[in-house]
């Protein structure tokens, strides 16, 4: 939503729409999300900008009524002043509203830590998020454009790719590099093609959001990916990814709050099924106390020695072949028999109440694997609270939803990043945790030559690759997390879990990965 070709239309978009309007009023509705109002003779509109590292954004939408109580306003002094530029910095994702009484609103729209800066006079008077860090500081400057540089003989398809446009969008580089064959052409064809593919973006964009929820301008030729809608401008196409994202993001956080409890209850539900599944064992002893009461009975005339622990007698139901029966001394014969007769009728009573308990469990299992299953159909959130109010009574009979059940805290850090659910070491003991639950087409991440977090990003049972930018988010996350946290650049190594493994005794985080590919990443830390 934000690369840098979409900023170039969304600025002309905006510069079109915001020009001569005035600011009304400006607060916080969510967290990380900043609404402006503006008013012009003809309408009232809203720019929405959200400050979510996953899902950066500003476009403008329809009016509707904001909240004015118990919220945070911004930006007051810009009230009633007019906007009268909106500008784009060279070659950086830098959007400025520009107003008559000579202030500036600064939009940031990249990095882990997009903001909002009131700037006057080159100096920042207020931002949005981070107003310690911000306020007195001096305006930030754009990066300054680089040269061209030439080909060198090391570099691979993706680096001719980046080096020969620095802003061309990176989720796309790697379905284009496919689509076209790429790594088959010489370094200079791939160049002259991007040339022409950058051109393309910026003089005639087509407005497309692919079926991975990403924004795309590059034509059907350029790149023949299926489409999930198309538009007539680009900040149409930012409203609708940004809202669809927005309740994917909130539905999947919801969905997470609940799947995992029941994923437990259903593994608690199957180890208690394979104890109780048992009980016939229970069943032959049962039999077998029985067995030596009858037979102790049948020598109850007979006495035992006060150092005696044991009797051999013949067993008449085994060809009285000699059986050896344990004994108490200080009890009679038949004593010992009674013993063994309430021996066996506990045990009895145990087993039919194994078999009862069993037949439940299986019942609840059952129900269990079902409302797992039913999450499948989800797509909105209106359905997501449609379905728990339909098993809201189910769920907490069967221990769900219990206020009383105590949630195992994990033993790692979790995250979710467009729909992909990140896991992250915190220690060597986690670190096997994270390794070890992970499925075997799941991503497997971790800084390469030093010490530090495991990284799984959760693939449920997909053998693709997650998009490009979630895997890069997840690798700076694990360059983040480790020692190579202070460096400019780090190298990460990422592969499926499946060719990971543990040596065995190896002390616990070791692990010795059988294959992998790397990437050369900005440490970063992983917003939620």
């Amino acid at each position: 939503m934000n690369n840098f070709y979409v900023l170039i239309y969304l600025t002309e978009y905006l510069k079109l729409k915001c020009s001569g309007s005035s600011l009304t009023y400006s607060y916080s509705p969510h967290k990380n999300v900043w609404e402006g109002f503006f008013s012009t003779k003809k309408e009232t509109f809203r720019l929405i900008f959200s400050a979510h590292s996953n899902e950066t954004a500003l476009f403008a939408d329809s009016f509707r009524n904001p909240k004015k109580s118990n919220v945070t306003e911004f930006f007051e002094i810009l009230k009633e002043n007019l906007i009268i530029d909106v500008s784009l910095a060279d070659r950086d994702r830098w959007i400025t509203l520009t107003f008559d009484n000579g202030y500036e609103l600064l939009l940031k729209l990249f990095g882990n830590d997009p903001n909002i800066l009131l700037v006057e006079n080159e100096t920042v008077k207020e931002s949005f998020k981070s107003p310690d860090t911000w306020k007195g500081r001096e305006k930030p400057k754009p990066r300054k454009p680089s040269p061209m540089a030439e080909i060198q003989p090391e570099w691979n398809t993706r680096t001719v790719i980046t080096k020969t446009d620095p802003t061309f969008p990176r989720h796309l580089i790697n379905p284009l590099i496919e689509h076209n064959n790429l790594n088959e052409q010489a370094p200079e064809k791939v160049r002259e093609f991007i040339q022409k593919v950058s051109r393309q973006m910026k003089n005639e964009p087509e407005f497309r959001v692919l079926n991975d929820g990403n924004i795309c301008l590059i034509n059907q030729t350029y790149l023949p990916l299926e489409d999930l809608k198309t538009f007539e401008n680009c900040n149409d196409a930012i409203r609708y990814t940004y809202y669809k994202t927005s309740r994917e993001r909130r539905l999947s956080k919801r969905i997470q709050s609940l799947e995992p409890r029941i994923e437990d209850a259903i593994k608690k539900n199957r180890r208690s099924i394979q104890q109780l599944e048992k009980a016939d064992k229970a069943l032959e002893r049962a039999d077998r106390y029985e067995q030596f009461g009858h037979i102790l009975m049948a020598h109850a005339h007979e006495s035992i020695g006060h150092d005696t622990e044991s009797m051999t007698v013949s067993n008449f139901y085994e060809d009285n072949n000699p059986v050896e029966i344990p004994v108490k001394p200080d009890l009679s014969v038949a004593e010992n028999a009674q013993k063994y007769y309430e021996r066996s009728t506990k045990a009895k009573t145990r087993v039919e109440e194994s078999k009862r308990r069993l037949r439940e469990m299986k019942s609840e299992l059952e129900e269990l694997e079902t409302i797992y299953d039913s999450f499948g159909g989800i797509d909105k959130i209106y359905e997501f609270d449609d379905w728990l109010d339909d098993h809201r009574q189910q769920l907490n009979r069967l221990g769900v939803l219990s206020q009383n059940q105590k949630t195992e805290s994990l033993p790692f850090r979790k995250s979710i990043v467009q729909n992909y659910e990140i896991w992250i070491g915190k220690s060597a003991k986690s670190n096997d945790e994270v390794t070890t639950r992970a499925h075997k087409e799941d991503i497997w991440l971790h800084a390469r030559g030093v010490g530090g977090s495991h990284v799984v990003i959760r693939m449920n049972n997909n053998k693709e690759y997650p998009p490009h930018n979630v895997l890069m988010k997840a690798a700076a996350a694990a360059a983040y997390n480790s020692k190579a946290r202070g460096s400019s650049l780090a190298p990460v190594i990422y592969t499926k879990r499946k060719y990971v493994s543990k040596p065995k005794g190896a002390p616990a985080g070791t692990v010795r990965v059988h294959r992998e590919e790397v990437e050369m990443v900005q440490p970063r830390k992983l917003n939620t």
